[in-house]
């Protein structure tokens, strides 16, 4: 799976707003902490949730199922607005 190229990030601050250009479905702004950023960020390369999830583990100290359960929120809310190509 990769981030649609139809949507652009930007990081201000401590969060990064994501919003859809040229011929996306979806009309909004979705804003994400630095957490959520990170895992987006990971998936603006071809990626997998496991790929991810690795990568998140080798930077934070936090239990392989919490950090499952918050790539798997970020990617519901991709999916839910059209942000992934899979």
């Amino acid at each position: 799976m990769k981030l649609n190229g139809n949507f652009l990030t930007q990081d201000i601050d401590d969060t990064q707003v994501m919003v859809a250009a040229g011929d996306a479905k979806f009309s909004g702004i979705v804003r994400s902490n630095k957490t959520a950023a990170e895992i987006i960020n990971y998936m603006k390369e071809e990626t997998t949730r496991d790929e991810v999830i690795d990568k998140m583990l080798a930077e934070y100290d936090a239990p392989r199922e919490v950090i499952a359960a918050d790539v798997d929120e970020v990617i519901a809310t991709l999916r839910r607005v059209g942000a992934l190509d899979e």
